[in-house]
């Protein structure tokens, strides 16, 4: 993998700052991005820009295949079982709150209990608060260890039958160390409790497989992925995403409408109320196709490369 060739593909790297070439060290936060999303955002809106799902005019269903072939390359890129298993958010965060809201809205009563761990970002944690705050629920935090790890028995002594499910981060955005998910998910199905994974770091620096994970929800952001601001995906099995409720209300996510009663759209459209945000969605798909050209592993790679490098050059400096 040569790296001065792929940086190319990145536009932003021919910015200078203080006549200096561009070094940026903030992917964890949000990614640059290739042209070819840029450009993909741009051909959208130039060549086949309406709103999905709604009209049958030649705009319509052009925009609409293309923002539904997105959706058929997600489920591809990380091996979900169907596509209906696939919806598109805001954000991780707004995936992590739809699941939060619509489990919590069926399955959480006063004293029922949610398991997280101390290493949760701020997304992962305060929409379980809400839970607790509005219903009652209890929110226990898994400890972690001396090397700030988590440990998976200290999850299995957390719980008890008033676990009603797990939120966990795949790899923590503090420390970088990757979760023993495997087997968190094999105790929570022992004891037929749900897993969601916060995997807004997991998703850029792991080959994904929902099949083999097993886990019931994973959140993503796809700007962390190569991919545009404002766009997640929730995967979530869907067997739970049918008995679900939907989060919000508005166009596009409705079957009828009458004075009386209202009946909803299947997953996940029930799920996609309003306009949705379609150049983001589209562009999603050129993300997946250049991390599909570059390669998980060439990526695994070279990232150990780069750690490899950085701990020799901080062993060497006796200030830190």
């Amino acid at each position: 993998m040569n790296i001065n060739n792929i940086k190319k593909e990145f536009p932003i790297f021919k910015k200078k700052i203080n006549g200096k070439p561009l070094i940026y060290l903030d992917s964890a936060n949000s990614s640059q991005k290739p042209k070819s999303v840029i450009d993909r955002i741009s051909y959208f809106y130039e060549n086949e820009f309406s709103n999905v799902g709604r009209s049958v005019h030649s705009l319509a269903v052009e925009a609409t295949n293309a923002f539904e072939n997105s959706r058929d390359l997600t489920k591809k890129f990380i091996n979900a079982k169907h596509r209906e298993e696939v919806v598109f958010t805001k954000g991780a965060t707004e995936a992590i709150n739809l699941v939060a809201n619509c489990f919590g809205e069926k399955f959480i009563n006063k004293g029922d209990e949610i398991i997280l761990t101390e290493l949760e970002h701020h997304s992962n944690y305060v929409p379980w608060h809400f839970l607790r705050q509005n219903k009652g629920a209890i929110i226990k935090f898994a400890k972690l260890n001396n090397k700030l790890e988590i440990d998976v028995d200290e999850i299995k002594k957390l719980i008890t039958k008033k676990t009603k499910i797990i939120a966990i981060t795949h790899i923590s955005n503090v420390t970088g160390g990757i979760t023993p998910l495997k087997k968190i998910i094999d105790i929570a199905k022992e004891n037929k409790i749900p897993v969601l994974v916060d995997g807004t770091q997991g998703a850029p620096h792991l080959k994904l497989d929902m099949q083999d994970l097993e886990c019931d929800f994973y959140a993503i952001s796809c700007h962390k992925l190569y991919g545009p601001n404002g766009l997640g995906i929730l995967y979530g099995k869907k067997n739970w995403l049918d008995q679900f409720s939907p989060y919000q209300g508005g166009g596009g996510m409705i079957n009828e409408v009458e004075k009386t009663k209202i009946s909803f759209a299947e997953s996940p459209t029930k799920f996609e109320a309003g306009t949705m945000q379609t150049a983001e969605v589209v562009a999603f798909g050129e993300s997946i196709k250049f991390i599909e050209k570059l390669g998980i592993k060439n990526i695994n790679e070279h990232e150990k490369k780069i750690l490899d490098y950085g701990l020799q050059k901080l062993q060497k400096d006796n200030s830190v």
